[in-house]
């Protein structure tokens, strides 16, 4: 599958140039002349490489890359220019650039520039699936949550779409047809590619919060491989969930230090309480249950989280008083 490229430059002959070089290197090329068409364009088409000049009527090249990590953080994004300093590389590259072009530039120059940025973001993603895929199994660490802003950027370039197809609005969608559009935009993101299972069903898991039969049965359809191989991949890592999770995440600490003072005691109390056990849901899908090896917060054992509140030296007396506040405060909300 060719890989797509988006240029932003306000001199057709650079356009003409770079639209040459990339055809020859089998990539499709969008080129524009304006930056606001170009932030425009990336909020319905993924592009693996954007070049965006320095200097151009309207917006400054700069605030376009600061636009462009924010709506499409995924691009591999190389500034051009013709008048090159170090303190406008070092910018660019704060900014989210992965490289910087001098302008006249050579075919090889920039191709080689395109071409490694690319790779390394790519390689980006690669590490982290890498380094931390082999501990994960065992619960002790967790795969990196996707960056929200790629779900945001994604969630933008729907709604945008929709909107100019006289659609309703993702929003306006049930749960079913939202996650169906979702899902579709992560596979399209990640290029339909089989060998980016792990990230799709991490940016799937993500978005919903856990890997439903559906999602599961769309993932294998669109991409052309067995549900049974996507289940197997999934359930190598502990922190891919396939039931729906409940509206307040519960975690008991049953690490040395916790069940010294009493972590055993507490989980039992939430089981008992809740009528649940450790990966289950309640029956009204107000708490679903966890149990961790630690919480880093050994001096305070027991501890027990809901959510990011962190209950220390808890009981099972203060465990059910703060499990009866959470269902009293939401018998407000919905009075």
């Amino acid at each position: 599958m060719a890989r797509k490229m988006l240029v932003i430059d306000d001199d057709p002959t650079v356009l003409s140039s770079c639209l040459r070089i990339f055809e020859a290197e089998n990539f499709d090329i969008v080129t524009t002349t304006r930056p606001e068409e170009g932030l425009s364009l990336v909020l319905d088409t993924y592009f693996d490489a954007i070049l965006c000049d320095w200097m151009m009527p309207g917006l400054d090249g700069m605030d376009v890359i600061t636009r462009l990590e924010e709506t499409s953080p995924g691009s591999a994004v190389v500034m051009i220019t013709g008048y090159p300093s170090i303190e406008r590389a070092t910018e660019a590259m704060k900014r989210g650039a992965m490289d910087y072009v001098a302008k006249p530039f050579t075919p090889d120059e920039i191709i080689k520039a395109v071409n490694e940025a690319i790779q390394r973001k790519e390689a980006e993603e690669i590490k982290i699936i890498e380094r931390f895929g082999a501990l994960t199994k065992t619960g002790q660490i967790s795969l990196p949550s996707i960056d929200e802003k790629i779900l945001q950027a994604l969630s933008a370039a729907i709604d945008e779409r929709r909107r100019m197809e006289a659609q309703p609005s993702l929003e306006a969608l049930s749960e079913p047809e939202r996650l169906q559009e979702m899902v579709c935009a992560v596979i399209d993101k990640y290029n339909r590619d089989k060998n980016n299972l792990i990230a799709i069903l991490q940016a799937v898991h993500s978005y919903a919060g856990y890997l439903s039969y559906e999602a599961i049965g769309l993932i294998a359809r669109e991409l052309n491989i067995s549900e049974h191989d996507i289940f197997g991949a999934a359930s190598f890592y502990a922190q891919f969930k396939f039931q729906k999770p409940g509206k307040y995440h519960m975690r008991v600490c049953t690490g040395t230090a916790c069940f010294v003072g009493g972590g055993g005691v507490m989980l039992e109390a939430v089981k008992s309480r809740l009528n649940i056990v450790p990966g289950e849901n309640t029956e009204d899908m107000m708490f679903d249950l966890g149990r961790v090896a630690c919480l880093g917060c050994c001096a305070l054992a027991p501890v027990v989280t809901i959510d990011d509140e962190v209950y220390p030296k808890m009981s099972p007396a203060k465990l059910s008083r703060a499990i009866d506040k959470i269902y009293r405060t939401e018998s407000v909300k919905s009075a």
